[in-house]
């Protein structure tokens, strides 16, 4: 029987959290643990509710991560203020021989003052957290 928590059967399981982000912005709903499996190679863009990617593949992976600003505009989507942690875990223990680049979406965006990032030890981890007001994602 396939997840509950899956309801959409599109892989990618999802928990919410209702949480107040003030008088501005209101109740929104911000992921509490949001899972993508990543088992083939390819580049990945990475949807901001994404709080957790396991990657399980011997070959070249690629993650593209949302952007860190906050969003602007005159209809702004309340979820993207809830700017959430992403952990990154090699479960496959393949890095050492091809390693998971992680990279950004926005030209504008850092990654630790670089444009990207890499996990290059077997069964490797990283958090990343993104800082709005630097556009920049730093590691937790």
């Amino acid at each position: 029987m396939p997840s509950q928590t899956d309801l959409d059967q599109g892989g990618i399981s999802r928990q919410w959290l209702r949480s107040y982000m003030g008088p501005s912005v209101g109740w929104i709903y911000v992921p509490l643990q949001n899972v993508l499996l990543i088992g083939l190679n390819g580049t990945y863009i990475l949807d901001p509710s994404i709080s957790l990617v396991e990657i399980n593949n011997a070959g070249t992976v690629t993650i593209t991560l949302p952007s860190a600003a906050n969003p602007g505009g005159s209809q702004p989507q309340q979820a993207l203020f809830a700017k959430n942690a992403i952990t990154f875990i090699d479960i496959g223990g393949n890095a050492a021989a091809h390693p998971i680049t992680i990279q950004r979406n926005n030209p504008s965006d850092s990654i630790m003052g670089g444009a990207s990032i890499q996990i290059t030890t077997n069964f490797g981890s990283l958090v990343l957290q993104p800082n709005p007001a630097l556009q920049s994602w730093n590691s937790v």
